[in-house]
């Protein structure tokens, strides 16, 4: 019987070349989208899940969004480990940021080389019980608990050392030398910790004042999160800062999709990145599906003869179903191997697009699945079209009476308007994403970006000086360049440090404002643009920070947000001005007002900054910006290396162009914007498959009628309109039921950004043009055919 069915559907194959070609091509393109897509969302759901007890462990983070700012998730470790007071708690996990703290040193040399620590931690000794790792050699808990002691991964091990046996050896640094105490193997991609080395830090139990860690705690079973953030934030902090901050537990299992501080280790994921990437390929299949129905139906009246005569001679409709149930699995199965070669054709371009490293594993549950979602799709895909056609009156069809079923013809309409609207929905998304990305780049940051170079996470000391010192004398000194500054904050990821300001007129601002720690001509090396007043000068000796009688008193220049809030609506009314912080006593004179300057991500940047001149408040890092000639880049780079290796003892220096930092923060919507753009034309194209294979079928049946028309004087453009208008009335209907739809999603993604473009009109029609046009040229292109050819040809039996 089996044998029976292959023969059979193998002859029918044959028989029926292009809809059986179609067929393949479509489930085959849906098919391996899928596939990479349920790869790569495997791929982020399993982030961290390796973790021991991973399900319980959740990360503290501190909530500042009551004072204008975000959520950080760094809290000081002595502190956290008071909370293993609380039954709930069962311990606590600290990884410091050493690199930004400088709490241990980060640039060492080995045998007269030097080396940067590249992301460099401190971690406590029960490291092993919140990560899992595997330790190459050397014990990591001894490692963790003895000072002056480093662990280092495999890879940084081999940079060094050039192998892997190296307990026991050492580093020196400035202040004196680590000792090598164990080596563990590289951290896999999927979790969302990103260190390579770590460190001995000593928590001194009184210092409860800086936030430098990463804390982790593994909660008792059923323990009420909510309940127990609450209590740790009454019993962490006191009077105002009770009313706005709280401490809030971030499950670890969530962070690689949730987490969005600028702090964060490496970049994480994105939920919407998941599910929008799972919904086109579940869209995608679905338009495969339906045009494997849509045709199959169409070409139903070909195998009506054979469902007639397989009745007449004793066949029953279950066995009818089953035959051309078979004919679909076995259309799908072959698919599936197709789809399979294009996946691995096409998976090196795919992590690249989605910056992963994934591997398929057919010997695996994830291949089981492909094989079952295969076998699913087919059987779901042939179900309607093999009762359909094993539905046929054998009485009716021998006798040449077969009438085509109302219902057919209301599926395969159905089918083709909503694959027609999906296409108009994502190319309207699609357009939008890029209109959106492009506005972001183009968006007045306050500062220039090109020509300036940025020097990142140099110690405050060595360059947030007063006078200038050698280090940047030297630096200045190189060919090419042209100014510098020194600044206390990336601005291309978060604000650092805040204050609470009252304005001239005594209103206190009740909220915090973000401050950058900057020295002399900030204004004219990143191109701020000034509105009223001056830059910072050494000629004005007021303007650099200075300490009497417990009050800090600045040099401040605001931009135009923090102007107005503070009441002036004429710039130049500000000028001379002092803003006050009487929290920590810091008075800050007004000597110039620039336009408002983003600061952060492109999706909540900071605009009421307020600049301080010489001022820095824990902040142990900073940034020294360039501004230089763009054609000595290579000179350039090479010789600010050479300087800060040579006078202040620091390798592998961070320099990068401003303007490529910038870029940086749009990879995760430029990512989504690729995606959507290779679903859309994959849907598009799966589209112009089952417009293609039912305006063959519309022109086969409608040769008579063609003919006929020819005859009586029809041109051959009126009958192409005339056969594609019913296709063309099906796109008026999806573009009636894209419209709004679409409206509301993208709507609802451009809500995620503070500066983002209007929905525009022309988008839509241009999506609704698109998709009629190429659905009037893949009809036209065979109604023309069937115009075109002469009508005796057709009417000569008649």
């Amino acid at each position: 019987m089996i044998l029976s069915y292959l023969i059979t559907a193998l002859r029918a194959f044959k028989n029926q070349k292009q809809h059986f070609i179609l067929n393949v091509l479509g489930l085959s393109v849906g098919l391996a989208a899928a596939i990479l897509v349920a790869l790569f969302a495997k791929n982020e759901l399993s982030y961290d899940s390796q973790q021991p007890h991973a399900e319980r462990v959740y990360r503290v983070g501190q909530d500042f969004s009551k004072l204008g700012l975000s959520v950080v998730p760094i809290f000081n470790y002595v502190q956290s480990k008071q909370a293993e007071d609380y039954s709930q708690v069962e311990e606590v996990f600290g990884l410091t940021m050493v690199e930004l703290t400088r709490e241990a040193m980060v640039d060492v040399s080995y045998r007269n080389q030097g080396y940067k620590l590249n992301a460099l931690y401190g971690a406590t000794a029960n490291i092993e019980n919140f990560i899992a790792m595997k330790t190459i050699a050397g014990d990591l808990t001894t490692a963790m608990s003895t000072p002056d002691s480093l662990a280092l991964s495999e890879s940084e091990a081999l940079r060094i050392f050039g192998r892997t046996d190296v307990v026991g050896e050492t580093l020196t640094h400035e202040q004196g030398q680590y000792t090598v105490r164990a080596v563990f193997a590289d951290l896999t991609d999927n979790t969302h910790f990103a260190f390579k080395n770590l460190v001995y830090v000593k928590h001194d139990p009184s210092d409860i004042n800086i936030n430098s860690s990463y804390v982790y705690m593994r909660l008792a079973e059923g323990t009420d999160t909510d309940a127990l953030a609450k209590t740790l934030t009454e019993r962490f902090f006191r009077g105002s800062m009770l009313e706005q901050v709280s401490l809030e537990l971030h499950p670890l299992l969530d962070l690689h999709l949730t987490a969005k501080s600028p702090f964060e280790m490496k970049a994480g994921g994105a939920k919407q990145v998941v599910m929008i990437c799972v919904g086109l390929s579940v869209l995608l299949i679905l338009i495969a599906g339906f045009n494997f129905i849509n045709m199959t139906v169409a070409q139903s009246t070909k195998r009506a003869k054979e469902v007639g005569v397989r009745k007449a001679l004793g066949a029953s409709k279950g066995q009818l179903v089953t035959q051309f149930l078979s004919e679909s699995v076995l259309v799908s199965m072959l698919s599936m191997v197709i789809a399979c070669a294009l996946v691995e054709l096409f998976l090196p371009s795919f992590n690249q697009l989605v910056d992963r490293e994934l591997v398929m594993n057919y010997a695996s549950e994830f291949g089981i699945a492909i094989i079952v979602v295969a076998i699913a799709v087919g059987i779901l895909a042939g179900l309607y079209p093999a009762f359909f056609i094993s539905s046929f009156s054998a009485k009716r069809v021998l006798s040449g009476d077969l009438q085509r079923g109302n219902t057919a013809i209301w599926v395969r309409k159905s089918l083709l308007t909503l694959q027609a609207s999906l296409a108009i929905g994502l190319i309207i998304a699609s357009i939008t994403l890029l209109k959106q990305l492009t506005y972001l780049q183009s968006l007045p940051l306050g500062y220039e970006t090109t020509q300036r170079l940025v020097i990142s996470e140099l110690p405050v000391g060595e360059v947030f000086t007063k006078e200038k010192n050698a280090l940047v004398n030297r630096i200045s000194a190189i060919q090419g360049v042209q100014q510098t500054t020194v600044i206390d904050t990336r601005l291309t990821v978060s604000i650092n440090n805040t204050l609470m300001p009252t304005w001239p007129n005594g209103e206190a601002s009740g909220s915090l404002t973000p401050v950058v720690g900057a020295s002399y001509d900030v204004v004219k090396t990143l191109g701020l643009k000034l509105v009223a007043g001056r830059d910072f000068s050494r000629e004005f000796a007021g303007d650099w920070a200075s300490h009497a009688n417990g009050v800090t008193s600045t040099g401040t220049i605001v931009t135009e947000s923090v102007a107005r809030q503070a009441g002036y609506t004429n710039m130049s009314d500000i000028i001379g001005k002092v803003i006050k912080d009487s929290g920590r006593g810091v008075d800050m004179r007004v000597v110039g007002v620039v336009e408002d300057v983003k600061v952060g991500n492109a999706k909540d940047a900071n605009s009421n900054i307020m600049f301080l001149c010489g001022f820095n408040f824990l902040s142990p890092v900073s940034e020294l910006i360039l501004t230089i000639d763009q054609q000595n880049l290579p000179y350039i780079k090479a010789q600010i290396a050479e300087v800060l290796a040579s006078s202040a003892n620091i390798y592998e220096p961070k320099i990068n162009l401003l303007a490529d930092n910038y870029k940086t923060l749009l990879k995760g919507d430029e990512r989504i914007s690729n995606v959507v753009l290779i679903f859309t034309g994959l849907a598009v194209f799966l589209t112009c498959l089952g417009t293609f294979g039912l305006a063959s079928f519309a022109t086969v049946r409608r040769q008579k009628e063609v003919a006929v028309r020819k005859v009586l004087g029809a041109s051959r453009i009126s009958i192409v309109n005339i056969i594609a208008k019913e296709f063309l009335v099906l796109v008026a209907v999806s573009i009636a039921i894209a419209y709004p739809v679409t409206y509301l999603l993208v709507g609802d993604w451009l809500a995620n950004f503070n500066d983002r473009i209007e929905q525009a009109v022309w988008v839509y029609l241009v999506a609704a043009v698109a998709v009629a046009a190429i659905t009037w040229v893949t009809v036209a292109s065979l109604a023309f055919k069937a115009a075109s050819t002469r009508p005796s040809l057709i009417l000569r039996y008649e």
